[in-house]
């Protein structure tokens, strides 16, 4: 059976507030009761020994007056129980033989009797002679229950009704809190449901600082780092689907791109045209795709540095520009290059640094090729080794820049804002420059994007990580 947040927190409060009442009312009750008849007593035996010390006569007259001031009745009897005077408008008879004295400083409650058909709590105390009433021997002092009954729901129903109060009140607190504490887990319990069927988006926090907002950020943390692994689960996915796919593309590349080399070998052979640049730039072109395509067979997935070696950046980034002056001059652009005059030496894979020089050239020329009306299109490439240990490789182009949508994450896998584009270039580009302990950035500054690239120089006596 359900039992709602509410109820657990009231049904319990209200049990304790209910048990301490009970327990506090039964208290009071005899407290009351204790303190009420002691106060009668009081009062009484202060009427009784006025009575008892004085001389004056103990006439009908005499004892009403005391019945005011008392709120009790007093009789005075004959050695024989006779009534010799009585506050009471009738006559009484009957009435119990008396049994203490007033002098010895107590006057007992008594017993109840019925007198006129009403209740009284019955007392009495002998008499000294005395000159004016020779015949008195007892004075009997009769309290009306009703009146104890009054004092005693004066002394006891206040408190009674102060702690109804509070258990109203505590039941009414416990009320609101339990349903503010409800509501608050309803709208979590609502969160993680979402949460649960891949929605996100953080939950709106209380506006009270208090436990309750603690779990609420912390549900908010929770959707925050799912989203995280659900887009790294997405990523790798389709990180494995293309490379699925990419494993049968690729045998089929690779046997393409070698019938073509060989087509152009036997070109060469029957035209004679062994000095042709564009032909050895075609070989080159299809030698590289041919060792890559084997690489990714072999290993399952594009590596990110193979053989280490002592590669010298310039010459490399010659023998780049050679490959990617052909494109260059398709598309227009003007192709610049920079190259420091001494050596620039760095460990690594000099093929796998050329596939990424290779590609962020090509991005740049396609760059370039779209800014519209602006002439020229420009492309630079500038190489330097600093003092800091670092050489530095920028390619900038005049193109329009990198679209607002992706400018963020243009290193991501499967990022691009190209129609056709698979958004692994940049990608395979940043994981080989950091496989050669570099790092890379881009810029967008004066009207052109620039790629920055740093590897650590060659330190002598240094071994390939």
């Amino acid at each position: 059976m359900r039992l709602p947040l509410r109820r657990q927190m009231m049904l319990p409060l209200l049990a304790v507030s209910a048990v301490s009442l009970a327990t506090i009312a039964a208290f009071n009750a005899r407290l009351a009761e204790r303190q009420t008849q002691r106060r009668i007593e009081r009062q009484v035996q202060g009427v009784v020994e006025v009575l008892s010390t004085s001389n004056f006569p103990l006439t009908a007259s005499v004892l009403r007056q005391m019945r005011d001031l008392s709120n009790a009745e007093f009789v005075v009897t004959d050695e024989r129980g006779a009534p010799l005077a009585s506050s009471f408008d009738a006559a009484v008879d009957g009435l119990p033989p008396a049994r203490s004295s007033a002098r010895s400083g107590s006057l007992p409650f008594g017993s109840p009797i019925a007198v006129h058909g009403q209740g009284y709590f019955h007392t009495a105390v002998d008499l000294a002679p005395r000159p004016s009433m020779a015949d008195a021997r007892a004075l009997h002092v009769l309290f009306p229950q009703h009146e104890y009954l009054r004092s005693w729901r004066e002394a006891f129903v206040p408190p009674l009704i102060v702690g109804g109060a509070s258990m109203l009140a505590v039941g009414l607190a416990a009320h609101l809190l339990a349903g503010r504490i409800s509501r608050a887990t309803r709208r979590l319990g609502d969160n993680v449901l979402k949460i649960a069927q891949g929605n996100f988006a953080p939950a709106e926090l209380p506006a009270t600082d208090d436990e309750i907002r603690d779990l609420a950020l912390a549900v908010n943390r929770t959707a925050g780092m799912l989203a995280e692994y659900e887009g790294e689960v997405r990523r790798t996915e389709q990180m494995r689907t293309a490379a699925l796919l990419g494993t049968g593309l690729a045998h089929e590349m690779r046997n393409a791109a070698t019938g073509c080399r060989m087509a152009i070998d036997l070109h060469a052979e029957n035209c004679a045209a062994h000095d042709d640049d564009t032909i050895a730039v075609a070989k080159r072109q299809l030698q590289l795709m041919e060792g890559q395509l084997q690489k990714y067979l072999q290993a399952g997935k594009a590596s990110a540095i193979g053989a280490c070696r002592e590669i010298d950046l310039g010459r490399l980034f010659a023998d780049v520009m050679q490959l990617v002056r052909p494109a260059a001059r398709h598309a227009k652009v003007d192709l610049q290059c920079d190259l420091s005059p001494g050596e620039v030496i760095v460990d690594g894979d000099d093929e796998a640094l050329g596939q990424a020089i290779v590609n962020l050239l090509i991005n740049a020329i396609e760059a370039a090729q779209q800014s519209g009306g602006v002439e020229p299109r420009l492309v630079s490439a500038r190489l330097r080794s600093d003092r800091t240990g670092f050489a530095e490789l920028v390619i900038a182009d005049n193109g329009p820049g990198p679209a607002a949508a992706v400018a963020g994450e243009l290193f991501a896998p499967f990022v691009s804002s190209k129609p056709e584009g698979a958004g692994l270039g940049l990608a395979n580009v940043k994981r080989i420059v950091e496989a050669h302990r570099g790092a890379i950035e881009w810029m967008r500054t004066e009207g052109l994007t620039q790629f920055r690239i740093e590897i650590p120089l060659a330190q002598r006596g240094s071994r390939c990580v």
